[in-house]
């Protein structure tokens, strides 16, 4: 679950809000902030620039392409 967004940095920029949750990241399912990390590590690894992550809202799932560095 998002705990907290910065209003100026790229998360709020793509939409993310706190209390959403991130379902899963370049198609692997994320239980923990574990998850979440190693999904973007093993992303990053292999040279991609960009990961889709699937979100869940308080009204909506949806997928958002997010530029990783």
């Amino acid at each position: 679950m998002v705990q907290d967004v910065n209003p100026d940095g790229p998360a709020a920029e793509h939409g993310f809000q706190t209390g959403d949750v991130i379902l899963s990241v370049y198609g692997n399912y994320v239980a923990s902030a574990g998850d979440l990390r190693k999904a973007l590590s093993d992303a990053k690894s292999q040279g991609k620039h960009d990961v889709l992550m699937q979100v869940r809202t308080s009204d909506n799932t949806h997928f958002v392409a997010v530029p990783i560095g």
